[in-house]
């Protein structure tokens, strides 16, 4: 009777158990494919949230002003001078009243910062403390990772001195200070994503190309992440057209960090959503990179280029 009941209770065989620990293993390795999915969407629609609140900021910026800010691309003119223009005529229109000779940046973009107003801008956190004195903080030297930064960052109520004068700003989108940064030591602001290393980028309508008839198409390289970041197009009706094209774009490279790019050539972009090769239109497409499907932008249904599975 002893030797029955032991019989029944014999423990299992070495593959019996290899099978279990097999099969948990699989359920287990399921389990974490699962939650980093689900992780992956929840900081994706967190940076995408991120992304629509910078685009509410731009559009009461231009509610509150008439117009979004220059975005400092160098396809709309290469003369740095020029460039600067672009950023004194904008403010010219927004303050009327502003003194260009005392409010710096001045209208000449050569000319050095006066020390005791760069300590007050600095102070305010208007501006980067990184940059050198006798030859940054200047418009020529905003970029498409800064322009919307200066902007958004609101203005001393001094007519004649909005950008240096004294007084609290209004900034119409809060910005995460700890997030601020100045890779490339110009003394101006760039903003870092959320969960991304790489610093978010803005086109403005009016400079997506040169206007040329194989126009070339706004570019930026970021100084922290990967990549070429260039603003994207879209076909209607068999047509080319940008993307956002009365408005702006806003991009952020997502988790990966990178922009994806592969750009050949100055006439080159990408469409949005297909990401596939076009060369009937000008500017002409190319293909999306694996890089660029996690990237974020304030236009279309998903603001992401590929599905969150696709990362």
């Amino acid at each position: 009777m002893t030797s029955r009941i032991r019989a029944h209770h014999r423990g299992f065989t070495l593959v019996e158990l290899l099978v279990v620990i097999t099969i948990i293993g699989i359920l287990a390795g399921l389990a974490l494919v699962g939650i980093n999915r689900a992780r992956i969407s929840v900081l994706n629609m967190i940076m995408k949230t991120e992304v629509s609140h910078i685009a509410q900021a731009l559009d009461l910026y231009k509610e509150n002003h008439g117009a979004y800010p220059p975005d400092g691309n160098t396809i709309a003119t290469s003369d740095p001078t020029k460039r600067a223009t672009l950023f004194t005529r904008h403010l010219s229109k927004m303050f009327p009243q502003r003194n260009g000779s005392i409010d710096y940046p001045t209208y000449i973009p050569a000319t050095p910062v006066t020390p005791s107003i760069l300590q007050q801008m600095i102070n305010n956190g208007y501006v980067s403390p990184d940059g050198n004195t006798t030859s940054d903080y200047q418009f020529n030297q905003i970029d498409p990772s800064e322009a919307f930064v200066i902007f958004l960052m609101g203005f001393s109520p001094d007519v004649e001195r909005p950008l240096t004068g004294p007084g609290e700003r209004k900034p119409l989108f809060e910005f995460d200070r700890s997030r601020l940064v100045d890779p490339d030591k110009d003394g101006w602001w760039s903003y870092k994503g959320r969960y991304s290393e790489s610093e978010y980028v803005y086109f403005n309508s009016k400079t997506y190309d040169d206007g040329a008839a194989s126009p070339s198409v706004a570019s930026y390289a970021p100084q922290i992440g990967g990549g070429t970041a260039r603003p994207y197009g879209t076909i209607v009706n068999g047509n080319f057209v940008w993307a956002a094209p009365k408005t702006y774009q806003i991009l952020l490279a997502g988790l990966d960090d990178n922009f994806g790019g592969n750009f050949t050539a100055a006439n080159q972009m990408k469409l949005y959503p297909s990401g596939v090769q076009d060369t009937t239109n000008a500017p002409t497409s190319i293909n999306y990179s694996l890089e660029d499907f996690d990237n974020i932008v304030n236009f279309g249904q998903s603001s992401t280029l590929g599905s969150d599975t696709d990362l």
